[in-house]
């Protein structure tokens, strides 16, 4: 486990959706798009995932939201990612 992955421990989802669970379960989650199929790999730069709750995570990697429309989705990630970013160069991890 990368030291960027290990800094989700004890943080917020920073993608917080209308059922967002917060701090509970957040993990550092990759943003797809790396290839056919692929997640981001940390080594591959600053703005490869996010701090995500399972809820947020889940939502993500299907694509889908009861009214959400995926570009929206999309949109959301991408400040998730800033958000994230910001935290990340506070940890001096990028």
């Amino acid at each position: 486990m990368s030291k960027i992955t290990e800094s989700a421990r004890d943080e917020a989802c920073t993608l917080r959706l209308d059922n967002c669970n917060g701090f509970e379960g957040v993990v550092f989650a990759h943003k797809n798009g790396a290839g056919m199929g692929q997640k981001s790999l940390d080594e591959d730069g600053k703005d490869v995932g996010f701090y995500s709750c399972h809820y947020c995570h889940s939502t993500y990697d299907s694509g889908t939201h009861p009214y959400y429309k995926k570009a929206f989705l999309d949109e959301m990630v991408e400040y998730a990612i800033s958000e994230t970013r910001k935290k990340l160069k506070v940890k001096e991890l990028i």
